[in-house]
């Protein structure tokens, strides 16, 4: 009768922690909010993340991460390296927001410029 009282108890113990090593062991265990972002992996331009680095939002957004660098319009003397993250760029570059950035960055990949305002002419001119 006492083998059949732990028999229960052992069981429950194997399967749950059975089932949070095999999750782990596959990559289905995901126990926060960063996901793995490799050059397969396609991003939008919303799925940009502080935490991400440079290197990751151009493999996920399919730029060169120089050309990403480049769109930063980082000051002379700011070195940014691809393993930098979002997150370390607003503290080296003046007025960078991640969230003013996709907009740039969204113009960017539609392969236009910013709209410019349109001149209005001149009162002189017939």
């Amino acid at each position: 009768m006492k083998v059949s009282l732990w028999v229960s108890p052992v069981v429950s113990a194997v399967v749950l922690f059975g089932s949070v090593g095999v999750a782990t062991s596959t990559g289905a265990w995901v126990t926060g909010g960063r996901e793995q972002v490799s050059q397969s992996t396609r991003l939008t331009v919303d799925d940009l993340k502080g935490w991400m680095t440079l290197q990751q939002a151009a493999d996920g957004l399919g730029i060169p991460v120089a050309t990403l660098i480049e769109l930063l319009d980082a000051p002379h003397g700011v070195s940014l390296a691809p393993s930098t993250p979002f997150k370390e760029v607003e503290g080296q570059v003046p007025g960078f927001e991640l969230a003013t950035f996709r907009g740039r960055l969204r113009d960017h990949l539609a392969g236009g410029q910013p709209a410019l305002p349109v001149p209005e002419p001149s009162a002189g001119r017939r």
